[in-house]
């Protein structure tokens, strides 16, 4: 095989002769699964402009790069706290990650892009040294042309203009020579890992002098070093012998293309949905020679003249024309009034390939098997003998291979492909929560601390229906943020969570049961847990609502005026009991109000709420977790007005929103530790202003002492009322329809798409979409790995029944 690429310099790669001459890009993969219909249309609009206005033949490169396990690890690390993170737990928690990971063979999709540049108008002496080295090349003989100092200039400015067309779509990145060699040394060892990879190679040139100008003669041996394993021929394959052993490649071309397809849909995005649905690597290419208008429609008509021939002969027949060919006719003069519109589109001669390899030739014919069948009903051609000429257009900067596969295609079947589409979501940095919903399963990381240190929205949203997966994840989320050094307060009004049972929890736990119990009185009394510039509306409110509803205005007039009074006492003196002091030190009205709230004061949860000089309980806060424990919290079914709650239903919500705000007091302090709130049945606080308030402040609060609030949801309907108090979202399953819609406006999805509905419908056991800091949407199945998941899984399990002696 003849070296295809002669010299590298920078993004510039020269082919068989220094006028064959390419641009090298690396263009951004978008996340694509979550999109909406309408996100998806415009990113077919912007490929396939791309392809209309960068008029020069162009090669999409598709190629997926090993995810490294150790980088990830790495990476990890960048969320621990030194000063409070349990290493050797973490460490461990890695370890087993690690472990996971490596058993999966994880590929991430990257593209390339080569643009064939424009050749300069050549000078008198280019021609002539051109006809020198066309008579040496066409002996064999010789070196390769030097190229001139003022060509390479050209070059440098064409290559610049290029840049910026490309530039006006995508944001790309102009290739390097790193590039240019994993590119080439990976097509030896497909399906058998990363190539080895020399950091500091950079190919070189002789510096010549030619007249007045300088010129450079590549020195071709640095480029043949990329090509230096031996290739072997089969009939309808290659055997490839590499440092990391042999490596069996198969080569192959789609074949025809259907007339009709819809988009979105897995038939259009012929570039990104079959290769994304194997659990093994495959290459794409998709080349092309760009065919101008004029040019194009002096094709088209021929092909109207073909099909007009064909009908016609057809017709005079025996048996009348075919279905085929009277259809040819029309479609030829629709595709000839779609080049004569006011665009005046090109069209593109292009062929798409596929290479895929193995350790094994057994293994290779298994993937062509399971490749074929990702594509069905589109035929995959494997030609024959033509192997290497195949292999060496997956190279970058080559042109089309074999042009008895290729066929004149729309700007816009380009863009439906959707070439750059890849399935991402999560964090870059961070731990390991789960995978993506696809065949390449790939991995979500996520940084609990991200949004706090990006003045994002730190409030997280966990919803779904019971056993769905949500409780699992916030507490995975949880031990995570605890073992980077994050201080942690769980809130478990079910008491069903399990963060104790967790390696390395025992004895960095502190466990609260807020219960009607006299040791408890006062320890979530509003004056004494809130901040002054909180505590008077919150202990206004957590009194009202104490009382029978409704509450008379002459009440509620009394009860402020008696809040107000405490309120600026000093700190030891301000509690609830001194309120109902306040007030049975009055007359009418407020003794009145004193006297029904002295009944609630030493009875039931409620005396949580009221300390007083005799019950004033010590604030806790020494352990790295916390969990507040509510047993028995009575709570409303979904949709009860607040009129129609009972007097336990009444107060089990004013105990909820002071716990949270006993949770904010527990943390806060140290603004440069991070923290992490987990607040499960939040949906009992959003149903009203009143908590929707108090979620607002726990956010606003969040984002000012470095804490991410994670909010649990049983119930979707009233979250839509927080959304713009949301960062990053999980919905997982749910049982109607109406709360599937509500989940996906959430994710900022379509709720009338239908298979979206049925996705959320049907998502169990950890699945979920999952929306993040930037927007992208993903499928995701959440993975605590068997260990976590064994403790954490809190769905009630049917007993073994006992063996009987002797079975």
């Amino acid at each position: 095989m003849r070296a295809p690429i002669r010299f590298a310099l920078r993004n510039l790669l020269f082919g068989a002769s220094e006028r064959d001459c390419w641009a090298l890009y690396r263009l951004p993969t978008r996340s694509y699964e979550g999109l909406t219909d309408t996100d998806k249309t415009q990113l077919l609009k912007t490929l396939a402009t791309f392809a209309y206005r960068i008029k020069a033949d162009f090669s999409l490169l598709r190629v997926g790069r090993a995810w490294s396990v150790d980088d990830y690890v790495l990476r990890a690390e960048a969320i621990v706290d030194e000063r409070y993170a349990f290493q050797e737990l973490w460490e461990r928690h890695l370890a087993a990650h690690r472990g996971a990971l490596q058993a999966r063979q994880i590929i991430r999709p990257e593209v390339y892009l080569s643009v064939r540049l424009a050749s300069p108008r050549p000078s008198r002496a280019d021609l002539l040294a051109r006809a020198r080295q066309g008579a040496s090349d066409l002996f064999g003989l010789g070196a390769p042309q030097a190229i001139s100092e003022r060509r390479l200039r050209a070059l440098a400015g064409a290559e610049a203009q290029t840049f910026a067309r490309v530039s006006e779509f995508f944001d790309a990145a102009p290739a390097n020579t790193l590039d240019v060699q994993w590119l080439v040394r990976r097509a030896f060892c497909r399906g058998l890992g990363e190539p080895v990879l020399d950091v500091h190679y950079r190919p070189q040139a002789l510096v010549v002098a030619d007249g007045d100008q300088l010129a450079y003669q590549p020195l071709e041996v640095d480029v043949l070093r990329l090509f230096d394993c031996p290739i072997w021929p089969e009939d309808r394959g290659l055997s490839i012998a590499g440092e990391r052993g042999d490596s069996h490649q198969a080569m192959l071309v789609l074949g025809a293309l259907p007339e009709q397809v819809a988009f979105p849909g897995h038939q259009a995005e012929l570039l990104f949905a079959p290769l994304e649905a194997l659990d093994f690597p495959v290459d794409g290419v998709f080349s092309a020679r760009w065919v101008p208008n004029d040019r194009a429609r002096a094709l088209v008509r021929r092909k109207v003249v073909d099909a007009d021939n064909i009908y016609s002969e057809e017709t005079h027949g025996d048996h009348g024309p075919s279905t085929e060919a009277a259809r040819r006719p029309q479609a030829a003069r629709a595709l000839e009034d779609y080049l004569s519109g006011e665009t005046h589109p090109p069209l593109l001669q292009s062929t798409i390939g596929f290479a895929l390899g193995a350790p094994s030739a057994k293994e290779r014919e298994e993937r062509i098997e399971a490749l074929r069948a990702a594509y069905q009903p589109i035929e995959l051609h494997r030609p024959y003998g033509e192997q290497v000429r195949l292999f060496v257009e997956h190279l970058p900067g080559q042109s089309i291979a074999l042009e008895d596969y290729s066929d004149y295609l729309l700007v816009e079947q380009l863009g439906a492909m959707v070439p750059l589409a890849t399935h991402a979501v999560g964090s870059d940095t961070g731990p390991y929560i789960g995978s993506t919903l696809s065949g390449s399963r790939q991995p979500v990381l996520f940084d609990i601390t991200a949004a706090s240190r990006t003045s994002r929205p730190p409030a997280m949203l966990l919803a779904g229906t019971l056993g769905s997966g949500k409780t699992m994840l916030l507490q995975l989320l949880l031990y995570q943020a605890f073992l980077a050094g994050s201080r942690v307060v769980d809130i478990d009004p079910k008491g069903d969570h399990n963060l104790h049972r967790l390696p390395g929890v025992k004895g960095n736990i502190e466990t609260i049961e807020l219960a009607a119990d006299a040791r408890y009185r006062g320890l979530l009394d509003p004056l004494r847990i809130a901040g002054a510039d909180a505590a008077e509306d919150l202990a206004f409110s957590f009194l009202s609502e104490v009382l029978p509803a409704p509450v008379p205005p002459q009440w509620r007039t009394a009860l402020r005026a008696a809040v107000k009074a405490v309120a600026r006492r000093a700190p030891e003196r301000r509690h609830c009991g001194a309120v109902i002091a306040e007030l049975q030190r009055g007359r009418g009205e407020a003794r009145k109000v004193g006297e029904a709230l002295d009944v609630y004061a030493d009875s039931g949860l409620a005396q949580l709420g009221f300390a007083d000089e005799r019950h004033a309980p010590d604030v806790p806060g020494t352990k790295a977790i916390t969990s507040l424990r509510i047993r028995n919290l009575p709570l409303p079914l979904p949709g009860t007005a607040a009129a129609d709650f009972s007097e336990q239903e009444r107060i089990g919500q004013a105990v909820l929103r002071l716990t949270a705000a006993f949770a904010m007091r527990l943390v806060s302090g140290d603004r440069s530790r991070h923290k992490a709130i987990g607040f499960d049945e939040v949906w009992f606080l959003i149903r009203d202003a009143q908590g929707r308030r108090l979620i607002e402040h726990l956010n606003l609060w969040g984002r000012s002492e470095n804490a991410t609030p994670i909010l649990v949801a049983h119930f979707i309907s009233h979250a839509e009322e927080i959304d713009n108090l949301l960062g990053v979202r999980f919905t997982f399953g749910f049982e109607s329809e109406a709360d599937a819609a509500t989940a996906l406006r959430l994710v900022r999805r379509d709720p009338e798409n239908s298979r979206l509905r049925e996705q959320i419908l049907g998502y169990r056991l950890g699945q979920c979409l999952m929306s993040d800091l930037d927007g992208r949407v993903e499928p995701v199945q959440i993975d605590p790995g068997a260990e976590l998941l064994r403790i954490l899984d809190s769905t009630p399990r049917r007993p073994r029944r006992a063996r009987r002696p002797g079975s």
